[in-house]
């Protein structure tokens, strides 16, 4: 907490949670709003929160990757409805359409933290599975960028695509999605498919709009702008 100096500097000062439990209990009988503005900031401080915290290690450091949870709970030592996994066999799942994976090590991609707030993964179990189309990929269901020695890469792409070929794979896209207009030919300079717009020297220019405008909204182009907003997220 903040104290002052005598010239009123402010400096932080370590307070045990006895002494707040203490200074808790003693506030309660001292009016004044200033009085009660102070219990209710010992109130949420001792108030229990769920301590799970990754088993995994920051690099060079003995903290936790990802942690403590930090949420809300009615008794100390007791864990939020996000990571109380496994359930005792009698306890129903509070969330029986989600995904029953804790997420830890996918918290390392923002998008996650984004998404689930870093608890229980946040989508919605695939048919016939406890886990999620990222977690229970399926065959077309991987990322499939060419790596070294010939092989693709294998990282599922259920629900976010593959964070290590994301940027790579939207250069490509976007190129593709620019060079759309070759598929047609140019109503305005009578160029065919394939061929670049002309001016009247027969000079190559960029695309005419009425070449852009005519792919606008066909599938081809309607396909390639979801692919890149998908990638995107």
């Amino acid at each position: 907490m903040i104290a002052r100096r005598r010239n009123g500097a402010a400096r932080r000062v370590e307070i045990s949670a006895q002494e707040v439990e203490e200074a808790f209990r003693l506030l309660q009988y001292v009016p004044g709003p200033e009085a009660r503005q102070l219990r209710d900031k010992f109130a949420a401080v001792l108030r229990p929160v769920c301590l799970w915290a990754s088993s995994r290690t920051v690099r060079h450091s003995s903290y936790p990757a990802w942690g403590p949870c930090g949420v809300f709970v009615s008794a100390p030592n007791q864990r939020c409805a996000e990571h109380q996994w496994p359930l005792p066999a009698d306890v129903p799942d509070p969330f029986p359409k989600r995904c029953t994976v804790t997420l830890d090590e996918e918290l390392e991609d923002s998008r996650w933290v984004r998404y689930s707030g870093g608890l229980r993964c946040p989508f919605e179990r695939r048919r016939g599975s406890e886990r999620c189309a990222h977690h229970d990929p399926r065959d077309g269901e991987l990322c499939g960028y060419p790596v070294d020695g010939g092989a693709t890469c294998t990282t599922a792409e259920g629900v976010f695509a593959c964070h290590t070929h994301q940027y790579a794979r939207l250069a490509s896209l976007r190129s593709q999605l620019e060079q759309l207009p070759l598929t047609l030919g140019c109503d305005y300079c009578d160029v065919a498919s394939g061929e670049s717009c002309t001016n009247r020297k027969g000079q190559a220019v960029a695309f005419h709009r009425k070449r852009v405008n005519a792919v606008q909204g066909s599938p081809e182009q309607q396909e390639l702008a979801d692919m890149i907003e998908w990638l995107r997220l």
